[in-house]
């Protein structure tokens, strides 16, 4: 009996000191039936180049390797949809190229997925630092629990610890808004997991984030990244307010807006501040931040009254405290 098709989606930007690493972990699988869609959005950089050269020395792989090019840059949402319309694996995984993955990992994900008919598999991460390499676990006990903490960015809403079920993403006629440069994941994987009929979590660390990447979409906060963010939360506001059972989530999807705008005040330099203030003014209700920790409190009272001095010692000891727990 063959075995089922995975296909691997790898978006393309400014990633020559990363894509050597992420290819060969792609590449040196268990598993042997991938095909691999790398999406060129458009890299000024040797990424392709670097790519090209790690090709070479598999030829076994070659024939199940695309390289798709965007001949301007479109973000990762394109470069996402690029990927899933050429595509035609059984199963679909999308890796961040500046990411790895452990070498038994598809092999791992396929019986996952197969064993309990998911439409989704949840699996946990080694989050890759410059001191060292620690574990994150999911926290799911049920759908309507994860979901909620999705929507409150307590898990993380990347794509990349979901492996998914080809067929069930397509039926679902969700996909990426390529409008959103910033936070296109998040604006997709809640509305994808409320759709899931069965989803499957596995413990096993089984994909390498690198948070190092100083080039990544996610470290550029820019005017136009900020106002992603906010129309990912206009879509998930619009989109769970609607569903049948939109009273399981209202108190988080009240509180979303806020929520974000501190997501993104704990990540930017405080240069970003008054931009991300100004994008979220309409939303910013003091009430509605009474569901937050009490530190994702503090920061959204400092930050709304524009006590800037204060929110960055706040800041500085916040992370410190989150670098020595990690």
């Amino acid at each position: 009996m063959n075995k089922p098709k995975v296909s691997i989606i790898v978006p393309i930007y400014g990633v020559e000191r990363y894509i050597e690493r992420c290819a060969v972990s792609l590449f040196e699988q268990t598993y042997s039936n991938i095909e691999y869609m790398f999406v060129n959005d458009a890299t000024q950089d040797k990424s392709i180049e670097i790519l090209q050269n790690v090709i070479a020395r598999y030829p076994t792989r070659q024939k199940n390797v695309q390289i798709l090019t965007h001949q301007q840059n479109k973000g990762l949402s394109a470069a996402r949809n690029t990927g899933l319309d050429s595509c035609s694996g059984d199963f679909v995984w999308h890796v961040d190229s500046d990411d790895y993955i452990a070498i038994d990992a598809v092999k791992q994900l396929v019986e996952t997925i197969e064993q309990h008919n998911a439409d989704i598999v949840i699996f946990d991460v080694n989050v890759v630092t410059v001191n060292r390499i620690y574990i994150e676990r999911v926290g799911y006990a049920n759908k309507m629990d994860y979901i909620r903490r999705l929507l409150q960015h307590i898990e993380k809403c990347a794509h990349w610890n979901k492996f998914y079920n080809a067929d069930f993403v397509r039926q679902t006629g969700i996909r990426s808004d390529e409008r959103i440069r910033l936070a296109e994941d998040y604006a997709v994987t809640p509305r994808l997991v409320h759709q899931a009929k069965k989803i499957a979590v596995l413990h096993e660390p089984l994909y390498f984030y690198e948070t190092t990447n100083q080039a990544s979409y996610v470290h550029n906060l820019t005017r136009a990244s900020i106002e992603s963010q906010y129309l990912a939360d206009k879509i998930l506001i619009e989109y769970f307010t609607s569903v049948p059972d939109a009273d399981k989530y209202a108190d988080v999807v009240s509180a979303l807006p806020q929520r974000s705008m501190v997501s993104l005040i704990k990540n930017a330099d405080r240069s970003s501040w008054p931009d991300i203030l100004d994008v979220y003014s309409s939303y910013l209700s003091q009430s509605a931040s009474q569901g937050m920790t009490l530190v994702n409190r503090t920061i959204f009272k400092l930050a709304t009254g524009k006590h800037y001095h204060f929110l960055q010692g706040f800041l500085n000891f916040y992370h410190l405290v989150m670098r020595v727990r990690s």
